[in-house]
């Protein structure tokens, strides 16, 4: 597999040689941006997810009935909201769900104020604010909604095999990623008139070129919360150098970043960035104590089967054995739970974890972060904890880190044994989220 920082240059440059930014469906409207970050992706990964081993068919039936009763609540609200926050609710406080990217800003302006629209269409769980919609009619409105967009994409899959040797996504998606453009263009139009807003605010949950699309035509600002790592690679936040306007790149106002370290060497075409802060990703982590010497696996959907196989190869050396090891389990994996439950049910000291327990109170409990790729690298890092990364996939997009005295590439049995018995050193703990600004806040929004 190529590495995902060759790919990522090798991509801009490819979409900038070929004047893909130029191409425009029938209607006029530029067509590229809105596919060219599923295509990317394809290209990097080839996966299937992991099967599923048991479904929960009470949650599922109530999470059809959460999801009936917020359409139902879309009719019935006639109300007006000067704020729109588009959120994606994954952590957990006090029992509820909440989006830690942009629970502070919520929390800036009143209450009824603002419309809560909640992207995280499977959370089975109570919402931390009660007032909050389900996106359910954005997705049944998707269902039935049949765009007048024309495009021989046949061109694409070509230009595409023809650079990278293939194509993993066909016409029929590509066309169906642009109908669900002019779906979300339509519904989000509509939506952000009926409720007269003024400023939106958005944690991305996938990719919201339509939504981005309708607040630009209704000329609304819109800012978007920095929610995981941001690098070259990733191309949702990097564009080649052109000078493109903002109907050829459906993108945001302004970003807030959880700190300055953030977006310096990247190219974001018409946006702002504020380095505003985040009061939970920066909140202060105790040192370590005696008994806080687990190990925490931080997973992903891409990661899962090779981090469950580098456990299960490993989970009887001593060093392993005698510690709690918490195998924490990406939000898009919650579903999976079950399988990797019962792939380690014979050791006791493995606690699989979905959203019982939040990353920082994990690392709290840790004296060791494991994993191949996650922003947990850099929470971890902070906390003053010892980072191993396994040298699989896309660990690289850490190579910044590399000479952090506290971080450790394995590849084999002998690396892995190394970092355990490694000590910590202080001048390994560095600084890479601030805690929440309200001052950048209002200078952000003009407040």
């Amino acid at each position: 597999m190529m590495q995902e920082s060759d790919l990522s240059d090798k991509f801009m440059s490819f979409e900038k040689s070929n004047g893909l930014f130029e191409l425009k469906d029938n209607n006029g409207t530029y067509i590229w941006d809105i596919i060219r970050f599923d295509i990317y992706v394809n290209l990097m990964w080839d996966f299937k997810a992991t099967p599923l081993v048991k479904r929960d068919y009470k949650a599922s039936l109530n999470l059809a009935f959460l999801k009936l009763k917020s359409l139902f609540n879309y009719w019935i609200d006639n109300k007006k909201y000067e704020n729109f926050f588009y959120l994606c609710s994954r952590n957990t406080l006090k029992g509820k769900l909440f989006d830690q990217n942009i629970h502070s800003v919520v929390n800036h302006f009143p209450l009824n104020s603002s419309f809560l629209f909640e992207s995280n269409s499977s959370a089975r769980q109570e919402f931390f604010f009660k007032n909050s919609f389900y996106d359910f009619p954005q997705l049944l409105h998707r269902k039935f909604f049949k765009s007048k967009s024309v495009f021989d994409y046949s061109k694409i899959v070509d230009t595409v095999t023809k650079e990278f040797g293939s194509s993993t996504l066909n016409e029929a998606q590509l066309g169906s990623f642009v109908n669900a453009f002019y779906s979300d263009l339509d519904f989000f139009t509509k939506l952000f008139k009926t409720k007269e807003t003024k400023q939106i605010f958005i944690t991305q949950n996938g990719i919201q070129k339509g939504f981005f699309a309708a607040a630009k035509k209704l000329k609304i600002p819109t800012y978007e919360f920095q929610h995981g790592i941001v690098d070259k690679a990733h191309l949702a936040y990097n564009y080649p150098d052109l000078k493109l306007d903002i109907n050829q790149a459906y993108l945001p106002d302004a970003i807030f970043s959880l700190s300055d370290y953030w977006f310096k060497e990247l190219y974001l075409p018409n946006v702002s960035v504020y380095p505003l802060g985040n009061d939970f990703f920066s909140k202060t982590i105790p040192d370590i104590t005696n008994g806080n010497n687990a190990i925490t696996i931080v997973s992903a959907d891409v990661f899962g089967p090779t981090l469950e196989r580098f456990l299960l190869s490993n989970v009887n050396r001593p060093e392993i054995l005698q510690r709690k090891i918490f195998f924490k389990l990406h939000p898009n994996q919650f579903r999976e739970k079950e399988h990797y439950k019962l792939k380690f049910s014979k050791w006791e000291n493995i606690e699989v974890v979905s959203n019982e327990f939040s990353i920082s109170e994990l690392i709290e409990q840790s004296d060791v972060l494991l994993t191949i790729q996650s922003t947990a690298v850099y929470e971890a890092l902070q906390a003053g904890r010892k980072v191993i990364l396994l040298k699989e996939s896309t660990y690289e997009r850490h190579a910044e880190l590399f000479n952090n005295p506290n971080l450790y590439l394995v590849g084999n049995e002998n690396e892995l044994n190394s970092a355990l018995v490694s000590s910590i050193s202080a001048a390994g703990k560095v600084t890479f989220f601030a805690p929440f600004d309200t001052s950048i806040l209002e200078k952000a929004i003009g407040g």
